[in-house]
């Protein structure tokens, strides 16, 4: 859930900075689809990247934080399985779209009158 609502309020957030250069876009007559997959190919770009970066950042973490918290009478684990990653990798996915999903109905209300008349 924190995942979600992160990645949400990061979407809202790039959205309603950039409301006017999405109205411009409406405007000059793209769709919402067009518009909101404007928005939807940078988040899933991004993504892309954290879960590729994370990846590896993960690895690095988990060996440190084992061999931190490893005692002389306790050992952990140590191994990670290959699995563990993938399910890793199709969460982040899974709510990147979710969050592409609902945040078509923002994109979808942006008002072009009332975004193009404001001054910054």
């Amino acid at each position: 859930m924190l995942a979600f609502l992160v990645l949400f309020n990061l979407t809202n957030i790039n959205v309603t900075e950039r409301v006017r250069e999405l109205a411009t876009l409406k405007v000059l007559g793209f769709y919402d689809n067009e518009t909101a997959s404007y928005v939807y190919r940078e988040n899933l770009i991004l993504t892309a990247l954290g879960a590729f970066l994370g990846t590896f950042a993960g690895y690095w973490l988990h060996r440190w934080l084992i061999d931190t918290i490893s005692m002389d009478y306790m050992i952990f684990g140590r191994g990670l399985h290959m699995k563990s990653y993938v399910y890793a990798v199709i969460l982040t996915i899974v709510f990147s779209l979710s969050v592409n999903f609902f945040s078509f109905f923002s994109i979808r209300k942006i008002n072009m009158v009332e975004s193009l008349k404001s001054v910054e």
